[in-house]
């Protein structure tokens, strides 16, 4: 839903405070008033008569507002939202919510906010059978299968990902091992783990191994160049392999089936075959029913890993995980890596949530931990301080939470081992395992989780979609059953005539969108040349902003910047710069196929026969907008940082210009495995994405042809069936009210 009108006066603020405010029980008496279509129409010439079309409005008011925010902007809104609740408009919780939701302190790091409209779902896991129960019922006598088929998948194989990490040592293995209820990891199967490993539902034990592809080996060695203890991690691998490595490396990843009692073979740190510095992630599935609701387990290699491309790929694989458990020893505090991890999760990597686990309770008093949380907020504070981010803090520590654990102690409950956990003091929630299940199911699965409410939403909203054109279809029905055959024949005829002539309107319709899919495809290809030339301005601007800290630095205190301010500068620049990159990559990307979608959906609109919205099931803008949040801000950049540092070091008043043209070189050839990457996921996603895009533009050409196909069979049986008797047709028609009475007794809990 595109808004009109721009933000330029003060009404605007009114009007918008005023259409955010409103809610599921408060729409219906709203929407029946003239003034509000009037209100609404201010900023869209769409008409909001239901209310996912409210939903849409107001999420579009929400993107309108971001994309021109300032801080004045927000003032003006929180006024407007203060003066609706003085007026009694509005509810303290929900003026909390919305005052919340425009916090400027947190505008510029998470641009993708989503209203908290109403709470759809109460319980995933109840709301996801209960649809299943009735989708059960309902295929009993709904000509659609199909489509029930197709929700059924859908909620069947949405994933809820889980993303472990911490430091070599943090105790994650165990705590695992805990939470799954069975020795799985760190045993004989995966001693020392050293690769990233994605546990996952199946019914047998198997395993599966990815080795690095050509380019990520590139970009190893070419960080071997600048890092001593990569150089020698390469040099070993390269000894021991020789001419059998471009056997493991090709192109494109290789992936290997192996038995899962063979897999420590591949992960082992320590094992002779050295395969484990060849392999960049492992799949693990097993039969545990922890994992049966579709949840899988990222576990990370610890964040002091030498081999910096794990830390690359741990981020991509985090980037897109529902909830971050980060392993700290309460023995080791929180080291410098830690801190800097968990800071780049919640500010740059889209993380939205974080539970700080302090491990290895057992080995020491309360009040250490205590004191490990409080020095861990404290070193979170002066680290934001240093970046001169400490307007984040508060939104940083809301993020985040604290749990404290004994890995060993829970595993030994789980594992039927209870007494020797009780013998030294520990019950099974003294352990804090049970916190952590708690936090995990609330923050999966809970009411307060948008995409598992947005999931059991959509579910819900295709479902009534299928009762609703079967109601249609039985009422159809039912009207024929009493007509002579002169009328049914006179109906078909005329029904023939318009299938024909929307056959011809729809074949077109095929070609238009078969064209549009290659313009667009052609167009993504085309945002390749944007990324790179706003990639080479980016490297202009780290250059410059590097050389005018080196400038002050000498002017002031007669030496250059210390490394700490070097490296505060670059990443600064870096990430931002990303940011801002993908932020227009995206932006031009969602024009592009919001002009196709405008179009096309005319053309449906025009079509008779059109189920009611079937063309706008698609929330492309909302789908796309999270898909380039995720993965673009992966790459570690302490070879950049070092080799700069180097080059920095030496700087002179006297020979400034050389020191800078050095930089450039330098940022250059870095920027070339970066430039790659980010270009390669841009193209991904958008191709990913388009795909998801035009499979959905297409879908309701589908329904218009079945329904035509489904009336045309249904007249023709009418006629045929007009042989029978009369109490026949009486007989029928009970039966048809009879299912639509099912139907409807349905519907009604998915109306409330």
């Amino acid at each position: 839903m595109v808004i009109d009108e721009k933000i330029d006066d003060e009404t605007f603020f009114e009007i918008s405070a005023l259409v955010l405010s409103i809610n599921r029980k408060t729409f219906d008496m709203l929407a029946s008033l003239k003034n509000f279509h009037k209100l609404s129409q201010s900023f869209t010439h769409q008409k909001i008569e239901k209310l996912d079309d409210l939903y849409n409005l107001q999420q579009s008011i929400i993107l309108h507002l971001l994309e021109h925010r300032t801080a004045s902007n927000v003032d003006h809104l929180h006024q407007s939202f203060d003066y609706l609740e003085k007026e009694q408009l509005l509810d303290k919780l929900s003026l909390e919510k919305l005052i919340s939701l425009f916090d400027p302190s947190i505008f510029h790091e998470k641009e993708e906010i989503q209203i908290d409209t109403e709470v759809i779902t109460e319980n995933f896991h109840v709301d996801k059978q209960n649809v299943l129960s009735d989708i059960s019922t309902l295929k009993e006598f709904v000509s659609n299968t199909d489509e029930l088929q197709s929700i059924i998948n859908y909620l069947n194989n949405q994933k809820f990902s889980i993303g472990i990490t911490g430091v070599m040592n943090a105790g994650k293995s165990t705590m695992m091992n805990a939470l799954m209820g069975k020795e799985v990891l760190g045993t004989s199967m995966i001693p020392e783990t050293a690769n990233l490993t994605i546990v996952k539902y199946s019914k047998q034990d198997r395993a599966k191994v990815f080795y690095w592809n050509k380019m990520q080996w590139e970009s190893i060695e070419n960080s071997a160049s600048s890092d001593q203890a990569m150089r020698v991690f390469v040099d070993q691998t390269r000894a021991h392999f020789k001419e059998k490595l471009d056997s493991y490396i090709l192109p494109e990843s290789k992936e290997v089936d192996i038995d899962i009692n063979d897999l420590n073979n591949y992960t082992s740190a320590t094992h002779s075959d050295k395969k484990c510095n060849l392999v960049k992630c492992v799949e693990l599935f097993t039969p545990l029913s922890f994992l049966e609701e579709g949840i899988e387990i990222v576990d990370t290699p610890g964040l002091d890993d030498i081999v910096i491309q794990r830390e690359e790929i741990t981020k991509e694989y985090l980037a897109k995980c529902d909830v971050m458990l980060h392993l700290m020893n309460v023995s080791q505090s929180a080291t410098s890596k830690d801190v800097e991890f968990i800071i780049d999760a919640v500010l740059y990597q889209n993380i939205t949530k974080v539970l700080v686990v302090i491990t290895r309770i057992d080995m020491v008093s309360k009040k250490n931990v205590e004191e490990v949380i409080a020095y861990t907020k404290q070193s979170i504070s002066k680290k934001l301080h240093e970046q001169n981010e400490e307007s984040k803090l508060d939104f940083i520590l809301k993020t985040i939470h604290f749990v404290a654990i004994s890995g060993k102690m829970a595993l030994l409950h789980k594992t039927g081992e209870s007494k020797k956990a009780l013998s030294a003091g520990y019950t099974l929630e003294d352990s804090g395992i049970v916190d952590i299940e708690d936090y995990l199911e609330d923050t999966i699965f809970g009411k307060e989780n948008s995409r598992s409410s947005l999931i059991i939403r959509s579910a819900k909203n295709r479902l009534i979609n299928v009762l609703n054109s079967t109601v249609k279809e039985l009422k159809y029905e039912i009207s024929l059953l009493f007509k002579s055959e002169d009328e049914l024949q006179s109906e078909l005829d005329a029904l023939k005539q318009k299938k024909d002539k929307q056959l011809g309107t729809l074949k077109n319709l095929k070609q238009q969108i078969a064209g549009y899919e290659v313009e667009v495809s052609t167009y993504v290809d085309g945002l390749q040349y944007f990324l790179t030339n706003e990639l080479k301005t980016l490297q202009s601007i780290i250059k410059q902003r590097l050389m005018d800290d080196v400038y002050y630095s000498l002017e002031k205190n007669k030496k250059a910047p210390p490394l700490k301010d070097q490296t505060r500068i670059i990443q600064t620049a870096l990430k931002h710069g990303i940011i801002d990159i993908i932020r227009e990559y995206r932006y031009k990307f969602i024009q592009k196929s919001s002009k196709v979608l405008e179009t096309i959906n005319l053309q449906y609109d025009e079509i008779n026969g059109t189920s009611d919205d079937a063309h706008e099931d698609f929330d492309h803008q909302s789908v796309f907008g999270d898909a380039f949040n995720q993965g673009f801000l992966t790459s570690n950049n302490s070879a950049l940082i070092e080799k700069i540092s180097k080059v920095v070091d030496g700087a002179k008043s006297s020979n400034l210009s050389k020191i800078g043209d050095s930089v450039v070189v330098i940022i250059k050839d870095e920027f070339v495995y970066l430039e790659q990457q980010v270009k390669a996921k841009a193209l991904e996603v958008s191709k990913t994405l388009l795909n998801e895009f035009f499979i959905s533009l297409k879908e309701p050409i589908k329904t218009i042809e079945n329904k035509l196909d489904h009336d045309e069979k249904v007249l023709e049986e009418h006629i045929s069936f007009l042989d029978q008797s009369e109490v026949s047709s009486h007989d029928r028609s009970i039966k048809l009210h009879d299912q639509i009475k099912k139907i409807e007794q349905i519907s009604k809990r998915y109306s409330l």
